[in-house]
């Protein structure tokens, strides 16, 4: 594949990888003659595809069939609800039916969509048998401005069980800063949002699984640190917020901003600072791992901390506190969860 039908298949790969947040897993594979990961680092494997990871590959054409069913084969490999291939192909010269009859038949639990790139529709029956036979899509993108809605068209078959079921998902989304105004003034505030899918639940037309929209609301994320019981903070302890990925919501030492000049703005991946950044733990990351899996609770471990330690000048008299390790602190956390998919854990400091 190469020239306009590059362009358009990178165009198509990187919509794709647009739809997905970090809940969803994925790896970028490409072929022509042999199999080449396209991010050598995720070989073999599924990686959360949040912002880091997706920026960080040079995306490539296409994905190879067997190679990533081997990957989404591997037990522990995302979350195990909708898993799905996308090939993106400028056409198949066979059907590959022997490889779907080991790998994906009789359960056909993996999906198939298929992209046919170009205007070229010699090898279409090819590639349209296989997204048929392994309950995907077929869709033909023959110019760049086909790719945005002819991609989208893979949500559609993905949310019609959730629809038949009433199974929707509610999301909360990663911290961002927004601008809050208020009666006097406006300013920069740690936000979070949830929101849901609204489907037609019309008889005729719900098999077809059609979204009608999106309702969602923004949450200052100070108003959800109020739902912490302050009783149980203690002369020593603090309340802080996480997501289910780990990534850190709300947190004492969490310091989004930065001056510059006069304004304040926010810092470089602000909202990806993972909560093993924050909270040292001593040797495994045990609270960490308790609260993705969504364990509620108490436990004891040892914390390592740190702590101011005087103050140094720097050149033109700026002043900068140094934070030394102090080793290890027995801390004791109580985890609760919050709402579908958010968290938050109070830390009572011991001696």
């Amino acid at each position: 594949m190469k020239g306009l039908k590059m362009t358009i298949a990178k165009h198509t790969i990187n919509t794709i990888l647009d739809t997905l947040g970090e809940n969803d897993f994925v790896n970028v594979i490409a072929y022509t003659d042999y199999v080449r990961y396209v991010e050598p680092c995720f070989r073999g494997t599924l990686v959360q595809a949040d912002l880091d990871n997706r920026e960080v590959r040079p995306l490539s054409a296409s994905r190879r069939l067997k190679e990533l069913r081997r990957c989404l084969s591997t037990n522990g490999q995302g979350s195990m609800c909708n898993q799905a291939i996308m090939l993106i192909t400028d056409g198949a010269m066979e059907d590959f039916e022997s490889v779907f009859e080991e790998f994906n038949w009789p359960e056909r639990r993996v999906r198939v969509f298929t992209y046919l790139i170009g205007r070229e529709m010699t090898f279409a029956q090819n590639t349209k048998w296989i997204a048929c036979n392994n309950k995907g899509y077929y869709t033909h993108i023959s110019t760049l401005a086909d790719v945005q809605e002819n991609v989208m068209e893979y949500l559609h078959v993905l949310s019609r069980p959730m629809v038949i079921n009433h199974d929707h998902d509610i999301i909360w989304t990663e911290a961002y800063m927004d601008t809050l105004f208020t009666t006097k003034a406006q300013s920069l505030l740690l936000m979070t949002s949830v929101a849901m899918p609204v489907f037609s639940k019309k008889k005729e037309t719900l098999s077809h699984g059609i979204l009608l929209g999106v309702v969602g609301s923004d949450v200052p994320l100070m108003e959800v640190m109020k739902l912490a019981p302050r009783y149980m903070l203690g002369a020593h302890g603090y309340a802080f917020l996480i997501n289910n990925n780990g990534y850190i919501l709300a947190h004492p030492d969490l310091r989004p901003l930065y001056k510059d000049g006069k304004k304040l703005k926010p810092k470089p991946n602000y909202n990806s600072v993972d909560l093993s950044e924050v909270e040292w733990e001593d040797t495994e990351e045990m609270l960490r791992t308790a609260m993705v899996k969504g364990e509620t609770g108490s436990l004891s471990l040892n914390i390592r901390a740190s702590v101011d330690k005087g103050i140094v000048f720097k050149e033109k008299l700026e002043k900068e506190m140094l934070r030394l390790n102090l080793g290890r602190v027995w801390r004791r956390y109580a985890v609760q969860k919050m709402h579908t998919i958010n968290y938050y854990t109070v830390v009572q400091q011991g001696r």
